[in-house]
């Protein structure tokens, strides 16, 4: 068998041909776009502190939270049902002039995240950090 046997007058096969022929893939935009990483604020001295004190406690998971907060606040994929927005009186809060949805996310059996996003500002306001049951929605 001759070693040009199936290639053109450029020296190419076929496959070699439709391989550049392909798009390369590229990453997710996520993954490689800092613009479109969420900023993470406490909307309250109140939440900074808890924060804090969460961080402090339990490190690696309010690592973890944050990751998620930073990257995906709106993503209920992983566990829907311990993410979404509250319900009621809970459901907005006021943040300087914005109305935003409040979103809470359980980070242990009892912990939870309170926070809201703005999807405007790709901002998330954390307003509460409980490691223990928010009594508020009891």
């Amino acid at each position: 068998m001759s070693p040009d046997k199936g290639k053109s007058k450029s020296g190419k096969t076929r496959a070699d041909r439709n391989r550049t022929q392909q798009q390369p893939v590229t990453p997710c935009p996520s993954a490689t776009t800092p613009n479109l990483v969420w900023t993470l604020r406490p909307a309250t001295q109140g939440a900074l502190k808890e924060w804090e004190a969460a961080k402090a406690s339990e490190p690696d998971l309010i690592a973890a939270e944050e990751e998620r907060l930073r990257n995906r606040p709106l993503d209920r994929s992983a566990n829907p049902r311990r993410t979404g927005q509250l319900r009621g009186s809970l459901s907005h809060r006021v943040i300087g002039e914005k109305k935003l949805p409040q979103w809470q996310q359980e980070i242990t059996g009892a912990g939870r995240v309170w926070y809201c996003p703005d999807k405007d500002e790709r901002i998330v306001w954390v307003t509460k950090v409980s490691l223990s049951h928010p009594k508020a929605t009891e």
